[in-house]
């Protein structure tokens, strides 16, 4: 019996002990995870060292990162892993990456109010980035550090600045949203939520993404009750899961998701066919807002296709409309930041179409009085 379990796990793993060759450092495939020791990043190097797609995984951060990269070099997959401290090894962190991933911010800072997290977080991705345009200036970008609305859009700024800018190149994860919605919406349709795939487009806040659960995969049968519920509870999970939890605890939501998300990219990178996943990037995909969560198809040289607005409800359309002009102020709070400004203000409350649906609002209405 022993020997048959022995036998069942090799055969399950087998897969992750392929050995690679290849002819020279440019061509493997190297990541580096800036904001290393942090508590997102953790768990997602953990899972970022079990893929057999990536060769070596670098962890930098201003702490220090050797016992991390120690520990993680015990698990027994080809990826290996090193590790740099401090704002001098930026360079040797960066070198030859194919891929950056941004988790770093200020401590708990997703504990804070809106304005404090972007005051708090804004100057060190700022800092981060121009490290990057510096020493990783053809790399793929994908910043996970929120307020994800508003740094896109300064990150874009800055590499064009430095003239690093790649618009197929720089992405936003919202995976976090998307994998939130494939969970909600499985368990009401009865489904494992392996095979749901529900996109959220818009952006990552509460009142800017949009679950277009009338896009899900397989073909929806939602009442509009359910919708409501879904969307809802999609909208205020990262507001719920911070009341349930201390600062101190885990985000391995957070990390499952980015992860996801990155091994999509390297894949899509490696040749990969039909990888499509929704990110938060430069987009024409609306006419109001020049950036916007959409699904993306992936290819070798980044974003291949970006696959624009699905077609949309009403209920949809209108979330999608209000969304905007949270959005347009989001990004303008970006391009402000580092001395460009391309989007015009506007008003969130100067809404000139209804906010939404009467029995989305009524819904919103019970909602709240239940929690008091």
């Amino acid at each position: 019996m022993f020997v048959k379990t022995l036998s069942a796990l090799y055969k399950c793993t087998s897969h992750l002990r392929t050995i690679k060759h290849y002819s020279s450092s440019s061509t493997a495939m190297k990541v580096t995870v800036i904001g290393g020791a942090g508590k997102v990043a953790q768990p997602l190097c953990l899972l970022l060292k079990q893929s057999p797609l990536i060769d070596e995984l670098c962890i930098h951060d201003i702490g220090h990162t050797a016992a991390l990269a120690a520990e993680l070099n015990h698990v027994d997959t080809n990826c290996k892993v090193v590790a740099f401290s401090g704002t001098s090894e930026y360079g040797k962190a960066l070198h030859n990456s194919k891929v950056v991933v941004v988790v770093a911010g200020a401590p708990d800072s997703d504990f804070m109010p809106p304005e404090k997290m972007w005051s708090a977080n804004a100057p060190i991705v700022q800092d981060i980035v121009t490290n990057i345009a510096k020493y990783a200036s053809k790399s793929f970008l994908a910043i996970a550090t929120n307020p994800i609305n508003s740094l896109i859009p300064m990150t874009c700024e800055i590499l064009k600045k430095r003239g690093a800018y790649n618009p197929n190149a720089v992405f936003g994860v919202t995976t976090l949203d998307t994998v939130r919605a494939n969970t909600f919406a499985a368990r009401v349709l009865g489904l494992e939520p392996e095979c749901v795939l529900v996109p959220v487009i818009g952006g990552n806040t509460e009142d800017t993404m949009v679950p277009v659960l009338s896009s899900t995969k397989p073909s929806p049968e939602y009442t509009t009750e359910e919708i409501e519920s879904i969307t809802a509870t999609v909208r205020k999970a990262r507001e719920n899961m911070l009341k349930l939890k201390p600062p101190e605890n885990g985000h391995f939501a957070s990390a499952f998701a980015c992860a996801r998300f990155v091994i999509s990219l390297v894949k899509a990178i490696r040749g990969y066919p039909d990888i499509i996943e929704c990110a938060y990037v430069p987009s024409k995909a609306h006419p109001d807002v020049n950036y916007l969560s959409t699904p993306l198809l992936l290819g070798p040289g980044g974003i291949a296709k970006n696959l624009g607005v699905p077609k949309l409800t009403e209920f949809e359309s209108c979330l999608l409309d209000n969304a905007v002009m949270y959005l347009r102020n989001d990004i303008q709070r970006g391009e402000k930041f580092v001395g460009a400004l391309h989007t015009p203000e506007c008003d969130p409350c100067d809404v000139l179409i209804p906010r939404c649906p009467k029995n989305w609002c009524d819904f919103q209405k019970e909602e709240r009085n239940k929690c008091k």
